[in-house]
């Protein structure tokens, strides 16, 4: 088969591949906003929690820029997660006028962990995938991150009204 022949071949599963990953970005975010209501939070608020998980301790600056919000609301993420007792608030040795979030974790582990069926759920996915499988989707996936992290900005950057409102 020559490269004239798969033309509609190709065509048709970058239409179906385009489909797919608004499908799936869309029910990435449904189940992330389920999520954040069984720890009675706002999907910035997750995604605050998520940035203390992965990334360890952070000031509110940090948190600021990392989600892209204002000051107070950034101060409302942490006053959100500090009363479901997810987060603490500390003062910053280095620097004491700045403060220092970091994940409670007891409060953090006193609850039912809703991301244990989801996680179980990928993890018997990957098993049916090869090595070289896994290395594909891991490169697709730093790609895409990558992408979507640079168009994100690229929005932020045309709206004159950015930072001035968020949504939790």
């Amino acid at each position: 088969m020559d490269e004239a022949d798969d033309v509609p071949e190709r065509r048709a599963l970058l239409d179906r591949f385009r489909l797919l990953g608004e499908v799936e970005a869309t029910q990435t975010a449904l189940f992330q906003h389920a999520a954040a209501e069984q720890y009675g939070l706002g999907i910035t608020d997750m995604k605050a929690l998520s940035i203390l998980l992965r990334d360890g301790p952070q000031t509110a600056g940090a948190l600021m820029a990392q989600l892209s919000l204002t000051s107070g609301a950034v101060t409302g993420v942490i006053d959100r997660l500090q009363r479901r007792n997810l987060a603490r608030r500390g003062v910053d040795p280095a620097d004491r006028r700045k403060v220092i979030v970091t994940v409670d974790v007891h409060g953090l582990e006193s609850r039912e962990n809703v991301y244990v069926p989801i996680g179980a759920a990928f993890e018997a996915l990957y098993a049916t995938y090869s090595t070289e499988q896994l290395h594909f989707l891991a490169t697709y996936l730093e790609s895409a991150i990558e992408i979507t992290r640079r168009e994100t900005a690229a929005l932020r950057a045309r709206d004159p009204d950015h930072g001035s409102t968020s949504s939790s």
